[in-house]
Parts: C-alpha cells; sequence; structure tokens
C-alpha cells in the first residue's frame, strides 16, 4: 500500500492525540490522507493492549475501527495456534488476520479467506512487515472460495454475529455462514473444525445443535471471558471434554472436565465461611464446573447456587481469586453499619443475593475502588450473609 510521506509524519506526530479531537481540527496540508491517517493513529492505539506486538511495529497499518473490534486479540490468537500444528489450515473468516498471522507460526501453509479488497490488501503489507511468507490470500467471500480450497487439515471460522441491518445476534442460525447447515461440508474439507463464537452463547444448547463437537474452550483474559471456542470433529467422541483458560501475563489457568465429572460431583456445602474465600474466574463459570471445582480442590461450596467457595488452607492451584476472610456478618441494615464503620470504599459483588452488586454496593453506602472486597451470598442455610476480605497474598 502506497502512503505519502506527509500523511506518515501527520500519524507520526500525532500518535497519542485525541481522534476526535483532530477529526474536528482538520488538516491544512492538502497532501495528508486525513481519514487514512486518523484510522492509523486509533487503530495503533486500539492495539497497545490488544494487539501489542502489531503496535510496537512502526510499519504495521491498522483497519477501520470495526474490524479491530471484531479480530482476536493477540493473547487469543496464540492461544489458539498452539492448539494445533500441521501441514495446511484455512482460515474462512480472515478480517483483520490476526488469527491467520498466529495459525502461520504452527501449519507450513495458510489460506486466508476475505472479501474486503481492503482488508486483503492490509494483510498483505502487514504479512511483508512481519516477514510471513506462508499465507495465500482469497479475496472472495466463504461461499465462493470453499470449492477451490484444497482439503486442509483444520477449519477455522468466526461466523459474523451481525444481521443484514448491523444488529448483533447471538444465536447460530443467526450467523453467517449458519454453521449447523454448514458444519457437514466444512468437515469434508478437514478433520477438525475450530469455530469461535460469542462468550454470550448458551454452551448446552449450542451442543445440542453441533453434536460434532469434540471440545469447548471458554478463553478468558484477565479474568473477562472473551471467546468461547467449539471444536467439531470427523471422530465421534464418547464425551465432550471441557477447557476454562484465563490468560494472564504470568501464564495461563486452566481447568479441564468433562460433563460426567461435572454430573457426579457432590461438593461439600460449607456451614459457615472458612478462612479463605475462593471466586473462579469467568472461563470456568461460563463452562459450568461449578461442582467439580470444588470436589477437585477440596473446597466446601457456600450454597448450591452461590459460586463462591470456602477453606482453611488454600490448595496449591486455584483456577480464580482467592481472598482472606477478615470478617462475615448476616446481611441487614444495623450489622452492616456496625460491621463497616468507617469504610468508605469497597469492591462490592453480589453472588446469589436478593440484589445486584450495583445496588448493594449503594445500599451499603460504598464508593467503589479500594483493597476490601465484599461479597453478598446466600448460604446453604438461605441466611443471607457479606463476607468482609481482601486477597490473599498468593493469588495468581
Amino acid at each position: 500500500m502506497d502512503i505519502n510521506d506527509s500523511t506518515l509524519e501527520f500519524i507520526r506526530l500525532h500518535a497519542d492525540e485525541d481522534v476526535n479531537q483532530l477529526a474536528l481540527r482538520g488538516c491544512k496540508d492538502p497532501a495528508v490522507d486525513l481519514p487514512f491517517a486518523l484510522q492509523q493513529i486509533q487503530g495503533r492505539q486500539k492495539a497497545k493492549g490488544k494487539l501489542p506486538e502489531y503496535a510496537a511495529h512502526t510499519n504495521v497499518l491498522f483497519p477501520p475501527l470495526v474490524s479491530m473490534e471484531q479480530c482476536s486479540s493477540s493473547a487469543t490468537a496464540h492461544y489458539k495456534a498452539r492448539l494445533f500444528q500441521g501441514a495446511c489450515m484455512a482460515d474462512l473468516s480472515g478480517g483483520f488476520g490476526v488469527d491467520t498471522f498466529a495459525f502461520a507460526t504452527t501449519f507450513n501453509q495458510c489460506h486466508y479467506v476475505e472479501p474486503s479488497h481492503e482488508l486483503c490488501e492490509l494483510v498483505r503489507h502487514n504479512a511483508k512487515a512481519f516477514c510471513i511468507n506462508n499465507i495465500q490470500i482469497f479475496e472472495s467471500t466463504m461461499e465462493e472460495a470453499f470449492p477451490s480450497l484444497p482439503d486442509v487439515d483444520l477449519i477455522y471460522l468466526d461466523p459474523s454475529r451481525r444481521d443484514v441491518h448491523g444488529n448483533r445476534v447471538v444465536g447460530l442460525r443467526d450467523c453467517t455462514p449458519n454453521l449447523p447447515d454448514w458444519k457437514a461440508r466444512l468437515l469434508e474439507k478437514a478433520p477438525n473444525v475450530l469455530v469461535k463464537l460469542s462468550p454470550m452463547l448458551d454452551i448446552r444448547q449450542a451442543l445440542g445443535q453441533l453434536p460434532e463437537t469434540a471440545e469447548v474452550h471458554g478463553v478468558a483474559v484477565r479474568g473477562e471471558c472473551k471467546e468461547l471456542l467449539f471444536l467439531l470433529t470427523r471422530k465421534a467422541c464418547d464425551e465432550v471434554k471441557f477447557h476454562a483458560v484465563n490468560l494472564l501475563e504470568e501464564g495461563a489457568e486452566v481447568f479441564t472436565f468433562s460433563d460426567s465429572e461435572e454430573r457426579g460431583a457432590v461438593p461439600q456445602l460449607a456451614a459457615k465461611v472458612g478462612r479463605y474465600l475462593l471466586e473462579p474466574n469467568a472461563a470456568v463459570l461460563k463452562a459450568g464446573a461449578f461442582k467439580s471445582v470444588a470436589v477437585r480442590h477440596g473446597l466446601s461450596k457456600l450454597h448450591p447456587h452461590t459460586h463462591l467457595y470456602t477453606c482453611d488452607e488454600l490448595p496449591e492451584q486455584f483456577p480464580g481469586r482467592k481472598f482472606e476472610v477478615l470478617d462475615v456478618f448476616d446481611y441487614h441494615k444495623k450489622n452492616a453499619i456496625q460491621h463497616l464503620q468507617g469504610l468508605k470504599h469497597a469492591n462490592v459483588s453480589a453472588r446469589n443475593f436478593p440484589m445486584g452488586s450495583v445496588r448493594l454496593q449503594q445500599t451499603l453506602g460504598l464508593a467503589d475502588g479500594g483493597d476490601i472486597y465484599l461479597f453478598g451470598a446466600t448460604l446453604a442455610n438461605e441466611k443471607k450473609i457479606i463476607v468482609v476480605c481482601k486477597k490473599s497474598p498468593t493469588n495468581s
């Protein structure tokens, strides 16, 4: 892609400035392609947290904001790439190419399919910038490219979750392509099909539509669930394997379990809150490992429907946050005033409680923040309690 020196200099000089203000001020130099420059400034700013290696590379170019918002993060893309390796794969929903570039590190050849000419040009440019030379670009829709694609080891697909009016959709049949209709053809072309789906999707409902699923990966980044990955295979599986993954700077928390383990798990219910309170990460909760996570780590559950756990001795590994309990009291106004006297800030959460987190925080008259954590919860005897705690020094 040809970019003149004036536009490049404008991007360099205003890299950290507010894009909206830059747009209002405009640019007096007619040689500057202002819309393109603003797109690059905005993209690079967003990439600092989401795609740090892209932001750090001076020659990388960025797409419009909608493509930046829809693309995978570097962390999730490399997680997916580490799951597979082989001779050839195809990314049938190429977009900005973040996933394709990650898979290019574990496959000899990658096919990138994308109908947008602008995105294809950006991927060509960025592949050269990163010295990636094993990607073949198909500038066409998935439907047009599919018949000419060779058989591959892996197909990766991120169905569009917007309808023809641009509104967000979640259901499998509402996405493009319609995965239940396409899955048989995809599995004819590849023995493994990895599909990225909305983290809002109901996993059990989706499994009913995708009985070819061998694995489900719930992927969180620093505690926030970002992706659901369904691995479809030709080979019939006796049981789906679930992987709850929380990607952290220092590594990954991974909890793997099966439906039979979760169904058969019978956690002990806590008569009271012990020395420590434990909260599973978002990936564990999304995957539905409510009982097996307690049994596996020797924890007591506060209530069948309260997904908080307690113990007097911390387990060595736990996929979530660990708190040291400072105080526990029955929830009513007089108790709250007495036990929280002098406390002005806290991080408040409600778990299986008569009110939500925001309402509880307002009721307790606390501002957000600080080092203290408050959990409104229900015990097995249906008693409503407030647990006051701080993060354990052993927290991951």
